[in-house]
């Protein structure tokens, strides 16, 4: 536009070309100019809202994304040791992790219950054994007495306790079987003597 306007004032002076139309040439210049000029004002201002706008959504978009990150830091409060306490403790007292600490002490409690309880059965099989083998002995002498305790409670010794099972068991057997023997041979004197008894009564006149 400079360049064809500055020509237009280059001929201006030529009287080949009437005043008029050279001025409302550069008239139809000015306007073109002025128009271009509005134009591009319109299109900086509209550049300018959607930059705004780009602004704005972007600005929301990280809200979203990062909510923690929008957030104005508050002024911190001084906690009483009470809400301390109260915040160390609140995680205990939810369902789950009652309901999963309940289990485990009822396990714990059951495991240790079972010990206690196979330790006393293990107490009471070693005083049945150690009392029938005084039985076998026939006697409790002190020597007798220290060999049970040393062998069953002080230096536990488990071959030993086994052999001495073994030892009582097969005398209890032997003495059953004994008993048993003596008890028919009883009874067969018995009948011999009823037997007895009878045919003298038929001897007699």
């Amino acid at each position: 536009m400079d360049v064809i306007e500055q020509r237009i004032l280059e001929i201006r002076n030529k009287p080949t070309i009437p005043e008029n139309a050279v001025q409302e040439i550069l008239n139809q210049i000015g306007s073109i100019r002025k128009g271009q000029s509005e134009n591009q004002k319109q299109d900086l201002e509209d550049i300018k809202g959607m930059i705004v706008a780009s602004h704005r959504y972007f600005k929301e978009r990280l809200k979203v994304l990062f909510p923690a990150d929008a957030q104005q830091p508050e002024k911190a409060e001084p906690v009483s040791r009470y809400d301390r306490i109260l915040s160390r403790i609140t995680p205990f007292l939810q369902p789950k992790f009652f309901l999963f600490s309940a289990g485990c002490i009822v396990c714990l409690v059951s495991l240790a219950l079972n010990i206690r309880f196979v330790e006393r059965m293990q107490q009471l099989q070693d005083n049945d054994i150690k009392y029938r083998y005084l039985l076998m002995k026939g006697k409790a002498e002190g020597s007798d007495i220290n060999l049970l305790e040393m062998n069953f409670s002080r230096e536990r010794d488990n071959a030993f306790i086994q052999s001495l099972t073994d030892t009582v068991i097969d005398f209890e057997y032997r003495s059953r079987k004994q008993a048993e023997a003596l008890e028919r041979v009883r009874l067969l004197n018995e009948q011999a003597e009823q037997l007895k008894e009878e045919a003298g009564k038929f001897g007699k006149p």
